[in-house]
């Protein structure tokens, strides 16, 4: 092994330290922009999932209100059982919210966030 003189030996030092935190630097950009894909992919999933059950919600509900029109004769009192069944499904729904939405949210999130990177792959 070579020797040279101290000065030489800590600006070599110097320069490979340099040189780990930028690659520590890069690495940690890299795992924070794959992380940012991954929650935008979640988020995009889930509103385009949402906005197509709304859209099913919507054309199942006006389709009852037209059957329960032309078969009973009155097209608003399946309007009213239409806007009933949404307020119990919205009572449900909000008394239920954590265990719906809140935790799976949350667990999924973290699972994304914390999930750990193998440095050998």
């Amino acid at each position: 092994m070579e020797s040279g003189t101290i000065s030489e030996n800590f600006s070599l030092l110097t320069e490979n330290v340099k040189n780990y935190v930028n690659m520590r630097i890069d690495l940690a950009k890299l795992i924070l922009t794959e992380k940012i894909a991954k929650l935008a992919s979640f988020f995009l999933i889930a509103v385009i999932f949402f906005i197509l059950a709304m859209f099913l919600l919507l054309f199942l509900s006006l389709s009852f209100v037209y059957w329960f029109g032309n078969d009973f004769g009155y097209a608003w009192v399946g309007a009213l059982i239409v806007t009933a069944f949404y307020v119990l499904g919205g009572v449900i729904i909000y008394v239920q919210r954590y265990n719906l939405f809140i935790n799976p949210l949350v667990s999924s999130l973290t699972k994304i966030l914390m999930e750990e990177n193998n440095e050998n792959e």
